[in-house]
C-alpha cells in the first residue's frame, strides 16, 4: 500500500476507494502565470464562498470580479485560472459525492505545526509561493503529534520532509475520513507565512458549520 500516491487529474475520482492518505497531481503552471499572480498577491485576498457544483465557474468568477483590478480581469491569465478552479471543484464535487463545495482562496497562511486536517477530506493548490509542506509517515512521531508536542518532537527524520510544487493539486485525508487512513502530516512552509502566496482550499460544505476544524 502507497501511502501517498502521484496521480494524473483522471484519477482523483478514485480517492475514497484507494488507500492512499495523500494524491498528488502534478501539473506545469502556465507561461506569465508568475506575472500575474505577483501583482494579484499585492492586496490582501481572503474569499470564502459556498459554491455549486454546476456553476463553480460563476459562482468564483462573481467573488473575485469585485475585488480584483480591471487590468487583472483583462489579462488571459485570469479566465484560465478562473476556469482552473472550477475544474478541480467540480472534480472534488463528485469525488464527495456533493453538489456543494465550500471553496477558500487566501494569501494568508498560518498552519506553523505539522496537523491532520479535523475534515473528511481536503483540496489544496497554491498557485503562488511555496506550496504545501509535508512529510511521509515514517518520517514522523504520530503519537508526539496527538500528544500536542511541537514540530521539533514531531518530525523524526527533516531530511525526508517534502514540498507541493505551484500549481500541483493535493488532496488529503483528514481525521473525520470514514476509513483506515489517519492522515498525512502537513502544514504552511515558514516561507509562505512570512511571504504571501494564493492557496486554494475545497472543503465539504460542512466545514463552514465547523468552526472546530478550522486550521
Amino acid at each position: 500500500m502507497s501511502l501517498v500516491k502521484t496521480i494524473e487529474l483522471k484519477e482523483l475520482n478514485h480517492f475514497f476507494k484507494d488507500n492512499s492518505y495523500l494524491s498528488i497531481v502534478k501539473r506545469d503552471k502556465p507561461k506569465k502565470a508568475n506575472f500575474f499572480f505577483k501583482e494579484l498577491i499585492t492586496k490582501p485576498l481572503s474569499v470564502q464562498i459556498l459554491g455549486k457544483k454546476n456553476s463553480t465557474f460563476e459562482d468564483i468568477k462573481d467573488a473575485l470580479n469585485n475585488i480584483i483590478s480591471k487590468r487583472l480581469i483583462n489579462s488571459p491569465i485570469y479566465s484560465l485560472w478562473i476556469a482552473d478552479m472550477a475544474k478541480i471543484s467540480k472534480i472534488y464535487c463528485d469525488i464527495i459525492n456533493t453538489n456543494d463545495i465550500c471553496f477558500s482562496l487566501v494569501t494568508s497562511r498560518s498552519c506553523k505545526r505539522f496537523h491532520i486536517d479535523n475534515v473528511p477530506v481536503r483540496l489544496l493548490v497554491t498557485y503562488y509561493g511555496t506550496g504545501t509542506e509535508w512529510v511521509p509517515s515514517n518520517a514522523c512521531d504520530y503519537s508526539a503529534y496527538y500528544d500536542g508536542k511541537n514540530n521539533n518532537e514531531i518530525i523524526k527524520d527533516a531530511s525526508a520532509i517534502k514540498f507541493m510544487n505551484t500549481w500541483d493539486i493535493g488532496i488529503f485525508k483528514g481525521n473525520k475520513f470514514t476509513g483506515s487512513a489517519k492522515g498525512i502530516l502537513h502544514r504552511t512552509p515558514d516561507n509562505a507565512i512570512n511571504c504571501p502566496s494564493l492557496l486554494m482550499r475545497l472543503d465539504d460544505p460542512s466545514f463552514l458549520s465547523d468552526s472546530n476544524s478550522l486550521k
